[in-house]
Parts: C-alpha cells; structure tokens; sequence
C-alpha cells in the first residue's frame, strides 16, 4: 500500500544533511559539537543513526562511525571502552549512541563529567545521540553536559505526509481514523497501512488495531492497583470528558476514595486533566487507542 521507491524518512533528510555537513567543516584541532536527535519511540531514530553511519562512512572517510545502543551502556567505562585504543593517525572517531537516556538513566554527575572531559579536547570523538525526550542530562543547570549538547528535533509524520506516500487507491478515511488512535510515526504509518491492506472494512480495522496491542495493555492495565483500573474502566465507557460527580456516580464512592487516585493518573500522564479550576476538572483517558481497548475488552455496561 506504500509507493514503490519511495524513502519513509525523506522528510529528515535535512538532520542527516546538516549532520554531514557540519562533520565536513569540522577540523582536529577544534572541539567538537555533540548532538542529540530527539524523537518519540517509533519516530525513526534509530534508522536515522543508521543512515548517518552508512553516508559517513561513505562520504567522510576522515572518520569512523562507531554505533553503540545505550541499553547496553551501565557506566561511563562501557562507553569508552568503544574508543580504546585511539591511534594518533587513525580517523576521528564519531560515537553515535542510540536511545542514549539509558546511559543517563543509569549513571551519575561524575560518570558524566568524566564523559564530557574526554570529549572536550580538540580532535576528541563527536558525539552524535538519540534519545526519547530531552534530558535532564541537556537542560539541568547542574548537569554536566548543561547547554553542552545541540538538540535535533525528528519532525512529527504528520497527515500531509503520509498523504504522499501511500498509493492513491488506498482509503484514506481508513487510514487516518487508524492514524488518530496512534502516536504520529513511522512505526505507527507502518502498522496502519499494513491494517488497512489485510481487512476489509474500518470495523476490523479497529479490531486488529486492538489486537496488536492487547498484550501490551493487558499487561498495563493488570499493573494498576484496583481503584485505578475501576476509575480507568468507568471513564472508558464515556465518549466524552467527565468530572469527578460523573465518576463517583459511576463508582459509588465518595470523592475522597476517588481524588487521590485521579491527582496520581494526572501526575502519571495516565489520564489529561482538561480544566484547571479544581472544582469544575474534567478528565479522559491520555491514550485514545487504550481508552477504545478498555470500553472493547471491559465493557461496564454489558
């Protein structure tokens, strides 16, 4: 259902162009800049580390990409130990360290000072990340790569592009219905249109979406501790925002078995707070496609 030769990730071409072109500026005796492309899970990342290595070593031969996953990285140490030994004339290293907040998640300052003081020395590797998020690492006043690290932002694959990229037969209103439950990505698109090609109609394009991630949020929701999961259940069977009378008529119980629970949910992203005055908050469930999975699974009204 996707174009043939097309290329998923032309439209972050522009982050491996200035990538590359900054590299090809670059001299030895500067310290260089580390950057970190950040993106949400699914966005591509990783393809676009992989993509920067295979033109650098194809195009750049003054350097030598080393790739590295960060979820295999537990100190400093197993870090540098990609860069041992360094020959005076070998090419300059470029260390391109994929989803690198497992690295910052599991180290300390001193790890991380010690980190930036071996990349802070003319002709030191380049570093070159991704991450999920921007980091504590990045912006922490007291961080040691404080304002040390160029942030690149993955562009959001958004309706206009995925318009371009699938065959004109396709149906469209399917696709973007299946679009609207998802995280705006590549991984998503792929998911969708694959969707989209094996059923028959936008009713079981539902259903297989559901059943894609049915393990995933069974696991989920089975985490939860029980008044979670009945909040969670009730707020599910309501297309619309409700308010804490909503859910305590639902429920049964008085608002001070239910507001503990809602301020933990917000505070976990589990549910949006959709007003601000305390008396007249509104909720609904962050994600749209668990919110349809519960009301699907955990009908309360059957």
């Amino acid at each position: 259902m996707i174009k043939e030769n097309t290329t998923l990730f032309e439209w972050n071409n522009d982050i491996i162009s200035s990538i590359l072109k900054y590299l090809s500026k670059e001299r030895n005796n500067k310290i260089a800049q580390p950057y970190s492309i950040v993106g949400e899970w699914g966005s591509g990342k990783t393809t676009l580390l992989k993509r920067l290595q295979e033109e650098i070593k194809k195009d750049l031969p003054q350097y030598k990409p080393i790739y590295v996953d960060a979820i295999t990285l537990f100190s400093v140490d197993d870090l540098l130990a990609y860069l041992d030994p360094i020959q005076e004339d070998s090419p300059r290293i470029v260390l391109l360290v994929d989803n690198i907040q497992f690295y910052f998640n599991r180290t300390d300052i001193y790890d991380n000072y010690k980190l930036r003081g071996k990349l802070n020395k003319a002709g030191a590797p380049v570093l070159i990340s991704t991450a999920n998020c921007v980091l504590p690492a990045f912006v922490d006043y007291e961080a040691a790569f404080f304002e040390g690290i160029k942030i690149i932002y993955i562009k959001s694959f958004k309706k206009e592009v995925f318009q371009k990229l699938v065959h004109p037969g396709i149906d469209m209103k399917r696709l973007e219905r299946l679009m609207s439950y998802l995280p705006q990505t590549i991984r998503s698109f792929l998911l969708a249109t694959k969707i989209v090609a094996e059923s028959t109609n936008s009713d079981m394009d539902m259903d297989l979406l559901k059943d894609y991630y049915s393990h995933f949020y069974l696991i989920k929701f089975e985490g939860y501790v029980k008044q979670i999961q009945r909040i969670l259940l009730v707020m599910s069977i309501s297309e619309d925002e409700v308010d804490l009378k909503y859910i305590r008529e639902k429920m049964g119980q008085e608002n001070g078995m239910i507001s503990p629970y809602l301020k933990v949910m917000v505070d976990q992203n589990l549910i949006t707070r959709t007003s601000t005055t305390q008396r007249k908050g509104r909720y609904t469930i962050s994600d749209p496609l668990f919110k349809f999975w519960l009301k699907e699974s955990y009908n309360c009204e059957k």
